[in-house]
């Protein structure tokens, strides 16, 4: 078994590798919708940033991380642009939607799709994925109402302790508790997904039940499949944040923009690998199933 996780595993990143074309569209699409988010922001701080001869060596001369954080955490808030940028956010979540079922379609053929085709297939189960994202929502309440819980009892334990550390102690778990609550319904609606493209399956209930029974028999192997991926998708984030903060000097404008969408390509990139990861495993799981289906 192990052997098979370490194929689907490293089989997934060939995958993304193999059918990079997709990852370089969402990446371009991504930079296209934030160069627009980012005029805005511009458009506000600007003239904060003129009066201000702090920001001239930091901020207008270059890119500082910590100085534009400070900018963000001042009480007038300059950098709360309204909702202009999250118009662009908008778009980026529906287009994604839109071109999951072409993505999901070309790892589960394992071939390049024409444009055309791409579309067609996100075309085809837009629909489907958007009443999971309404399920997905509703399942999200209940993680919610447990993160809210967590904070209240957080702060009586904070109140009432003398010492700091059993607070510290109980934050940690709570976000250690929330974390793989949010990871396990990613994965949950992940498979469903899967499921919806491999069989055509049009109903989304349906693609969640047999996504709910394929992950309770198989939690091991799929959990630990989609954590391992994530552990380098942090990783990395932390890595690329430490080179961006201490090793790019702030009047290095270009060489910070690169860095930055590094970041962003490589957090893109894991993510493409853990849903080909989970179309290789869940092509597997079918051959292995009686009759060369899933169990129902």
């Amino acid at each position: 078994m192990s052997d098979g996780q370490s194929g689907v595993f490293l089989g997934g990143a060939g995958l993304v590798w193999r059918r990079q074309r997709v990852l370089w569209w969402v990446f371009i699409i991504n930079l296209v919708l934030a160069s627009y988010a980012a005029r805005t922001v511009v458009s506000r701080v600007q003239p904060v940033l003129d009066r201000s001869l702090a920001s001239v060596p930091q901020l207008v001369h270059g890119f500082h991380f910590a100085a534009l954080t400070e900018l963000g955490n001042s009480p007038e808030s300059y950098l709360t642009t309204g909702p202009t940028p999250m118009y662009f956010s908008i778009v980026f979540f529906f287009f994604m939607l839109l071109a999951t079922g072409g993505i999901l379609e070309a790892y589960w053929r394992d071939a390049s799709l024409s444009t055309g085709e791409f579309f067609q297939s996100g075309g085809t189960y837009f629909w489907r994925f958007f009443r999971l994202v309404i399920f997905l929502l509703i399942v999200l309440l209940p993680v919610g109402l447990i993160g809210a819980g967590l904070r209240a009892l957080g702060n009586r334990i904070d109140e009432k302790s003398i010492s700091p550390f059993p607070w510290v102690w109980f934050a940690v778990g709570g976000i250690v508790l929330l974390t793989f609550l949010l990871m396990l319904v990613r994965l949950w609606f992940d498979i469903a997904e899967v499921i919806a493209v491999a069989e055509s399956e049009t109903r989304s209930r349906k693609c969640l039940r047999r996504a709910a029974g394929v992950l309770r028999r198989n939690f091991g192997s799929l959990f630990w499949l989609y954590l391992r991926i994530s552990v380098v998708a942090w990783i990395g984030l932390a890595v690329g944040m430490h080179i961006w903060v201490h090793w790019v000097h702030h009047d290095s404008i270009k060489t910070s923009l690169f860095v930055s969408q590094l970041i962003v390509l490589f957090w893109l990139a894991t993510r493409l690998w853990q849903r080909a990861s989970e179309t290789l495993w869940y092509k597997q799981y079918m051959s292995r199933s009686p009759d060369n289906a899933p169990v129902a």
